[in-house]
């Protein structure tokens, strides 16, 4: 893929908090008074116990959402779990990997970061509900045998001489439902799940971005925050509260 990108989403999102930050400060609201935008970490034991402190509450768990009591078994997520392989170019192979050389996407995908930085993925543990970072070393070595040894030296069998495998992370995908639009993300008030009530317009749900979550994340944001001032749901597609139909 010449054209493509390689995205790192950890760089990427605490970037993106960080130009969240800068644009509360340079946007008055109407009122002239400045925004602020804080981050509080704080266990609370159910939703219901935010109501108070805010105004709307958005729910932006990914997998994890469908872990919540208010929520477990009442949005159509499918769990997935994937691990990454991280590996590195060995020092005697002459010239590395060129760093402007493009990554590759086939039954495994390939990234390169660099000469000798590149990551290799990823596996597909349907219905799994570990969420954890880190992996354990028997899911290691079988993930390793199905990315490196059958799927990325397939494609590109120079992999396996070449590398050397400096560790691996894991994660928990959040599938939406296929239809016949594609697999759309998760969207909507969910009021009725968490208090009874429906017309508060104060519980909402955002996940289900799945592996899409780069090019849909600007735009369902920017639909979810619109409902949710508006206290509307009808603002939002509905081909992303369609879900709530076949629950």
């Amino acid at each position: 893929m010449p054209q493509a990108l390689t995205v790192n989403s950890q760089c990427y999102l605490k970037a993106l908090y960080s130009a969240c930050q800068l644009s509360a400060k340079e946007s008055p609201n109407s009122g002239g008074a400045l925004k602020e935008l804080r981050l509080h970490k704080k266990p609370i034991n159910r939703l219901l116990d935010l109501a108070g402190e805010y105004d709307a509450v958005i729910i932006c768990l990914g997998a994890r959402a469908a872990f919540l009591p208010e929520l477990s078994g009442r949005i159509p997520l499918r769990t997935c779990r994937g691990i990454i392989a991280h590996l590195k170019v060995d020092d005697d192979v002459r010239d590395g990997y060129p760093a402007d050389s493009p990554s590759i996407l086939s039954d495994a995908w390939i990234a390169f970061h660099g000469p000798q930085d590149l990551r290799v993925g990823a596996t597909w543990d349907w219905n799994s509900r570990n969420y954890s970072r880190g992996v354990s070393r028997e899911e290691g070595n079988k993930a390793i045998e199905e990315l490196l040894h059958r799927k990325a030296s397939a494609m590109y069998p120079a992999i396996k001489n070449m590398t050397t495998v400096t560790g691996m992370s894991g994660g928990l995908r959040a599938v939406p439902p296929l239809t016949p639009q594609g697999s759309l993300p998760l969207l909507g008030c969910v009021d009725e799940f968490v208090s009874g009530n429906q017309t508060d317009n104060k519980f909402w749900l955002l996940t289900g971005l799945g592996s899409r979550g780069l090019l849909y994340h600007g735009w369902v944001g920017k639909l979810m925050a619109r409902a949710v001032l508006s206290r509307d749901e009808g603002l939002i597609p509905y081909e992303l509260i369609s879900w709530k139909s076949i629950i």
